[in-house]
């Protein structure tokens, strides 16, 4: 299938999905927080489960970010890396990482438990929630903390 195919597909299927879950979320606005049409050209495929698909790759993205805070918060002490950047933030900072990799983490959980209940109306809750956590709070607190780190290291 190329690339033009798939993307058809998708665009087709998220219609249908939008419409049996009902979720206000569009296919730009996750693609543009989450990088979905890249996921799945990436797949080459566009699953029959495609909201699953969709919530796979949205807990992915704040999984990464969550490993990331994870890192600033409890650093490796054998990685050089993770324990300058982590000394880079004060413990009531630290405090505030913790709270912003909590809510990554419920929304994480809530997907699993999704994933074993089936329950669309909770996807469909689910799909909305976690694009506007992305939007109003995980994103710009991310771009605060990856901004003070960038400046800290341009200043050594």
């Amino acid at each position: 299938m190329s690339n033009k195919e798939i993307l058809g597909e998708l665009e087709e299927k998220f219609k249908t999905m939008k419409k049996e879950l009902g979720f206000r979320a569009s296919l730009d606005e996750l693609d543009e927080a989450f990088f979905v049409r890249d996921a799945l050209l990436s797949a080459r495929f566009v699953s029959e489960k495609l909201s699953r698909q969709i919530c796979s790759r949205i807990i992915e993205t704040y999984m990464v970010w969550t490993n990331y805070l994870h890192s600033l918060i409890m650093p490796n002490p054998g990685h050089m890396l993770n324990m300058n950047e982590s000394k880079m933030f004060n413990e009531e900072e630290k405090r505030a990482l913790l709270g912003l990799l909590s809510k990554s983490m419920e929304l994480t959980s809530r997907n699993n438990l999704i994933g074993l209940t089936k329950d669309k109306k909770e996807e469909a809750k689910f799909i909305d929630n976690a694009l506007n956590f992305w939007v109003k709070s995980f994103k710009p607190e991310m771009i605060k903390v990856v901004t003070k780190i960038n400046e800290n290291w341009k200043s050594n």
